[in-house]
C-alpha cells in the first residue's frame, strides 16, 4: 500500500470509532510527531561547522530548564 492507500484506511476505520477513541488516535498522531521533531539532524544537513554547532549548544543550553519547566508545551501548540 502506498501513503495515500494507507491513509484512506485509516481514515475510513476513524470513521468507526467512537468519539473517545478518536481523541486516544489524535493524541498519538501528535505524539508520533513530536518524537520525528526531536530526532538529531546530521551535523552535515545543518551547514554549521562542528564548532559552529558546539557553540550553538552552548549557547542554547542557557534556556534548557525554561523549555523544559512544566506548561511550556502548550507553546508547541500555537
Amino acid at each position: 500500500m502506498d501513503t495515500k492507500e494507507y491513509t484512506q484506511q485509516i481514515v475510513d476505520d476513524l470513521y468507526t470509532l467512537p468519539k473517545d477513541k478518536i481523541v486516544e488516535v489524535m493524541d498519538f498522531v501528535h505524539f508520533l510527531k513530536e518524537q520525528m521533531q526531536h530526532q538529531s539532524i546530521p551535523l552535515r544537513e545543518t551547514g554549521l561547522t562542528p564548532q559552529e554547532a558546539f557553540d550553538l549548544r552552548r549557547r542554547l543550553a542557557t534556556f534548557e530548564d525554561d523549555w523544559n519547566t512544566s506548561g511550556m508545551d502548550e507553546y508547541d501548540n500555537l
